[in-house]
């Protein structure tokens, strides 16, 4: 096994293949590792606006089939008082389309690369925070709902990484992740 180079830390790998040495181990923030020589994921912790553009992103997408289906729905029930069954079902819709692409999006997608499409519009991704590989469908599952919890629960969740060494919201913190721009 080669010595690790020497220089100031710049956030990336050392040359050669990323893990090249394993036996240091991750360490995302370039303390603490034995010989001084800490190394991340390409790419740096993310700022929190960049989330917040992510989630913005993510957001506007689930809103178009969901005013899809209120479109419908008035254009059904026209400008009757009370919702038809039609309108109603056009709504249901929407809003099942609008939670299948959620799925699709935060859950499925996420879980395999890292991304949402708003996190890759911003170049952002979602890497365990010992081991800087992706955090799989199961733990992105787990971080979705607690996101969901928390979120409903207290506004300070999404506002926590303005102030955390890590820039890491409660749920982050709970699957161990973090999110890291590039």
């Amino acid at each position: 096994m080669s010595t690790p180079p020497s220089g100031p830390y710049d956030g990336q790998y050392p040359p050669g293949q990323p893990g090249q040495y394993p036996s240091q181990g991750y360490n995302p923030y370039g303390q603490g590792v034995p010989g001084g020589y800490g190394y991340a994921p390409p790419g740096r912790l993310a700022d929190w606006p960049s989330r917040v553009g992510a989630s913005l992103v993510d957001t506007l997408l689930l809103a178009v089939p969901s005013i899809a289906g209120v479109l419908v729905a008035l254009v059904i029930d026209g400008d009757q008082d009370e919702l038809g069954t039609g309108g109603g079902i056009a709504m249901i819709a929407g809003f099942l389309v609008a939670f299948g692409v959620w799925v699709w999006n935060r859950i499925v997608q996420q879980g395999h690369t890292g991304q949402s499409f708003g996190k890759k519009v911003t170049g952002l991704r979602i890497v365990d925070a010992q081991t800087g590989q992706l955090i799989g469908m199961g733990k992105n599952l787990g971080r979705e709902v607690l996101a969901q919890i928390f979120n409903q629960l207290c506004v300070l969740n999404v506002l926590w990484p303005l102030w955390d060494d890590k820039q890491q919201t409660w749920h982050d913190k709970i699957v161990n992740d973090v999110v890291i721009k590039g």
